[in-house]
């Protein structure tokens, strides 16, 4: 699995619509750095949860409301979108997995509650712009086909 592009948005330490860009030309390393407290751990965190649904970081399975950025408005939406090429046979074939932790959005309507619980979501964009939607175990292990690793498994080796 070759990471193309990550796209995050009020996920965990990331408020704002953020783009990382992992086309270097003639790069097949990466090399995330920073200061303490930049955000190197939420990137990881981002990958490991568009492919597993999960972050990795802690001991925690964060898999919900606990990824939503605290520094984002209510109004937007917190989702991480990575786009990732797998080689099949001559050539690379490339993916977009999107998901959307549970969060909580203000309500639409004047309620008692101002806040409203969203479901995950999540799709998967084929090689042929076929989009799968649906449940996450079933695009979870779909994912887990294309890419022929475990969540733990892609832990140890990225």
């Amino acid at each position: 699995m070759k990471p193309i592009k990550l796209v995050m948005q009020a996920f965990s330490s990331y408020a704002a619509r953020t783009e990382i860009d992992f086309t270097v030309p003639g790069q097949n390393i990466f090399l995330i750095t920073g200061d303490t407290g930049a955000g190197k751990t939420t990137i990881f965190d981002a990958l490991v949860f568009a492919l597993y649904g999960e972050a990795s970081s802690g001991t925690s399975r964060k898999t919900g409301a606990e990824l939503q950025s605290q520094y984002a408005d209510l109004s937007t939406e917190p989702f991480v979108e990575l786009t990732f090429s797998e080689r099949k046979g001559a050539g690379d074939e490339v993916y977009t997995v999107k998901r959307s932790p549970r969060h909580f959005r203000l309500s639409k309507r004047k309620v008692k509650n101002p806040l409203q619980e969203v479901s995950e979501s999540v799709s998967l964009t084929l090689p042929d712009k076929r989009v799968i939607e649906g449940k996450s175990s079933v695009i979870n292990e779909r994912i887990e086909e294309i890419v022929g690793l475990t969540k733990e498994q892609f832990m140890q080796v990225v």
